[in-house]
């Protein structure tokens, strides 16, 4: 007579059947190309010393790298305000004829107050995530459906999109890499190792997005973030400087945002 098999064993074995198509399916279906639209096509834009500069504050309400002429834009799937972190997207395009550098720690946000705000480290940002009642929610939904963690993956991962480099040059990742982020991670998400890990991860894939600390050769373009608190702002500073970091510009580039209830949660231990 045959051993009835242990429903213990059955469960964890279906769902982890599960993970491994989804991931498979994600890889192929929810990879797709962005278009790496120039910064002045965006709202929030000027040209200052040939240097044409975008910025594109996370606002809760599209994703920060929606193509900014698509009408239907992608919706964000974290909720990084109630994290207490705002992300915000630099666009760059040097049209000079000379190399020029902007530093991500040198971008800051006026509140509508008029403080000035700098911004996090990405080591600052992703504590502040990681540690928030948003990303313990956010954890607990995924865990509460089959695909354990998986939502929290494709949350951060098509929040913080992909990021384009060169002039011409497109790239994509996003939902998709954020869903190998979180699936791999599925069946393991409720044990400290595995909480630790995925942490880790969140971390470093904020870290990949800052906007990169180098010089920007005469017609080329770059992207990426910078993280500024989740706090109501009226405009984005940048400090623009020569390659040899002899001469600076300071361009304030107005912004306009939709309030939201959730702009004033504090990030824990900082101001």
């Amino acid at each position: 007579m045959l051993n009835k098999p242990n429903p213990r064993f059955i469960r964890p074995l279906f769902i982890w059947l599960l993970l491994v198509c989804c991931l498979a399916c994600a890889g192929k279906t929810q990879l797709r190309p962005r278009v790496q639209s120039h910064p002045n096509c965006f709202p929030f834009s000027l040209t200052s010393q040939g240097v044409v500069m975008a910025v594109v504050p996370f606002d809760g309400r599209r994703d920060v790298y929606s193509d900014p002429q698509d009408p239907r834009p992608l919706k964000p799937d974290f909720a990084w305000l109630k994290a207490g972190v705002r992300p915000t997207r630099i666009i760059l395009a040097n049209e000079s004829d000379k190399a020029v550098f902007v530093d991500p720690m040198q971008v800051s946000a006026v509140g509508e107050d008029g403080v000035v705000y700098q911004a996090y480290s990405p080591r600052e940002a992703g504590d502040a995530v990681v540690s928030s009642e948003a990303f313990r929610a956010h954890l607990s939904q995924g865990m509460k459906g089959a695909l354990v963690g998986g939502a929290l993956g494709a949350g951060v991962g098509a929040a913080l999109g992909a990021v384009s480099g060169y002039r011409g040059g497109a790239a994509a990742e996003g939902a998709a890499w954020g869903g190998i982020l979180g699936g791999i991670q599925g069946l393991m998400v409720g044990a400290a190792s595995g909480r630790a890990d995925l942490e880790r991860r969140v971390r470093l894939l904020m870290e990949s997005r800052q906007l990169a600390a180098e010089d920007l050769s005469p017609g080329m373009m770059r992207d990426g973030l910078v993280f500024f608190p989740a706090k109501p702002i009226r405009a984005v500073r940048l400090v623009v400087a020569d390659a040899g970091r002899q001469k600076t510009v300071t361009v304030e580039i107005p912004v306009s945002l939709p309030p939201t209830p959730t702009e004033t949660s504090p990030v824990t231990g900082r101001h």
